[in-house]
């Protein structure tokens, strides 16, 4: 049986995002999390999520472009790209979402991943390279590869800017020993109207045992329309029945522990 890490992100964003994913680890549809401690709705909710800890992996979603200190996302891609990055300021905000994530768990994250994929943006990386190292001399959490197919989805303009931004990303992080995934999947348009259910179980077919897909799910409702209907679709189909039975017959499993470089 292949087993694949399900990875819910943006856990702390809202109250309604908080509680679509709190619904599926109690009914075990994920099997990963990723936290964006800055929020107001990381402090909220944390202690219920820490007592799936063991049940599914539990690690930081870097944020650079949703806080009171954060830039836009254009401009922080420029930025990366010119070599103007002010990467005094990336090491502070990545140490103090850490240090916000170790206050409340009491224990270091299973995994660092980026809001917005920022962690493999160059600048960036150089600084969580060197901040993981120092950190955490005894085991080096895991960090999410991002490398988007071209096919399979609805989001082709995304997937090749994702892969402009972490052009190099892969071997840098290997040259300096960091535990890194191999296989990455759930990129698409986030667009209400797109098949979620047929785009998940493509991914599962086409991912090797141990990938990572990213999901987006949110209990925000269905009278909402945009990015937040897609949460609650997302939520909807992963707390089917359907979604478990296709997940059989596939031959697929959800585990936390994904396959690393």
């Amino acid at each position: 049986m292949k087993a694949v890490v399900l990875c819910a992100d943006d856990f702390g964003l809202s109250a309604e995002i908080n509680e679509g994913i709190l619904q599926l680890l109690e009914c075990q549809r994920l099997s990963a999390v990723s936290c964006m401690t800055c929020l107001p709705y990381w402090d909220s909710s944390a202690t219920t999520l820490l007592t799936f800890r063991g049940r599914a992996a539990i690690g930081l979603h870097f944020n650079l472009t949703e806080s009171s200190r954060a830039l836009p996302l254009g401009r922080l891609m420029q930025q990366s790209l010119s070599g103007r990055l002010d990467r005094q300021w990336v090491r502070d905000e990545l140490l103090r979402q850490l240090d916000d994530f170790e206050t409340m768990s009491g224990c270091q994250p299973d995994f660092v991943d980026g809001h917005q994929h920022i962690h493999v943006f160059p600048g960036i990386r150089q600084v969580l390279i060197e901040v993981l190292q120092a950190r955490y001399t005894d085991q080096l959490p895991w960090v999410r590869r991002v490398s988007p197919s071209l096919t399979g989805h609805d989001a082709l303009l995304k997937a090749l800017v994702l892969r402009l931004m972490s052009t190099g990303f892969v071997t840098q992080m290997c040259r300096q020993q960091l535990p890194l995934t191999q296989a990455f999947a759930g990129l698409y348009s986030l667009n209400p109207e797109a098949d979620f259910a047929s785009l998940i179980h493509g991914w599962v077919d086409q991912l090797p045992t141990g990938g990572l897909i990213m999901c987006h799910p949110g209990a925000t409702g269905e009278g909402v329309s945009g990015l937040a209907l897609s949460r609650q679709r997302e939520l909807t189909y992963l707390s089917s029945d359907r979604f478990m039975s296709r997940l059989q017959q596939q031959a697929v499993s959800l585990t936390d522990s994904p396959a690393l470089y």
